[in-house]
């Protein structure tokens, strides 16, 4: 019972529509700190946004809104008559080391619908809307379809203070992170590299338990005059390792560690005989 809409009809523009105005008011607030912020200012019955002289206003004239979202003069015109999505953007970066009042946000505009040249079904932004009322006993409706410009607030915010207590447990982490990554490179040399025998020998010494059997170069009385006794039995052998009684002479011939080899018994006895002897103090670790 209702008649065929008509597309064909171009939409009036309204009169000075460029010289609205819209007031965003804003409240923030940052439970971690305790703060409340607002984005009222003191001279708010005449101030007007302006990019470069008065950026914390919170009163912004649509023409000021147009220009800045889109450049082209056919496209505002257009945005005018059939409508347009424009995002305003309040978004509050704050340093609680300073003030609280420091903390203003700071204002951006964007289009997000489509350009009409990049667009051409459904472009822009309308809604419809309808009236009813009644006269002699008979219902009536009318239906209107309405173009305008739709305004979308966009509020973030991000606030951020000193603390000593955050600022030593990451020292602690970014240390352990180090110490893992040591740990981590060790096997992976150790294990899945091409020339892990050649670092295994780099870092480590092999020691024979015949060279400690037949080792005759450490002249025991000086090892009695500077060192004190510590035994340790190996298998069927025992060493003994010398460790100095001064504090400050503490700097050994050789500080790698060494594996023992115990497979000197599958070796002849001729062979034995023409190992090198090798000094206790090169085998402490």
């Amino acid at each position: 019972w209702c008649p065929v809409e008509d597309d064909g009809a171009v939409p009036n523009l309204v009169s000075d529509a460029l010289n609205f105005t819209v007031f965003v008011k804003n409240f923030i607030e940052f439970p971690m700190f305790n703060v409340i912020r607002k984005n009222i200012v003191d001279n708010m019955k005449t101030c007007v946004y302006d990019p470069d002289k008065n950026k914390e206003c919170p009163i912004f004239r649509l023409k000021d809104i147009i220009d800045t979202v889109e450049t082209d003069l056919d496209e505002r015109e257009q945005m005018l008559k059939t409508g347009a999505v424009i995002r305003i953007k309040l978004e509050w970066n704050c340093n609680f080391d300073y003030e609280a009042k420091r903390c203003k946000p700071k204002y951006s505009f964007g289009r997000l619908d489509a350009r009409l040249k990049e667009e051409a079904f459904s472009f822009g932004f309308n809604f419809r809307f309808a009236s009813h009322w009644k006269r002699s006993k008979r219902y009536y409706r009318t239906l209107t379809k309405a173009f305008g410009l739709r305004l979308i607030i966009s509020v973030s915010g991000h606030a951020s203070k000193f603390d000593f207590i955050t600022l030593t447990l990451n020292i602690g982490s970014l240390i352990g992170v180090f110490g893992l990554a040591t740990f981590i490179c060790d096997i992976v040399m150790l294990n899945f590299c091409k020339q892990a025998d050649l670092y295994r020998q780099c870092i480590f010494q092999r020691v024979h338990i015949s060279t400690l059997e037949n080792s005759t170069t450490v002249d025991s009385n000086v090892l009695s005059s500077r060192y004190s006794d510590t035994s340790v039995d190996i298998g069927k052998i025992n060493i003994n390792f010398k460790q100095k009684r001064s504090k400050t002479d503490t700097n050994f011939r050789n500080t790698r560690p060494f594996v023992i080899d115990t497979s000197y018994h599958q070796r002849p006895k001729r062979q034995l005989k023409h190992q090198k002897s090798t000094s206790l103090s090169h085998i402490i670790p």
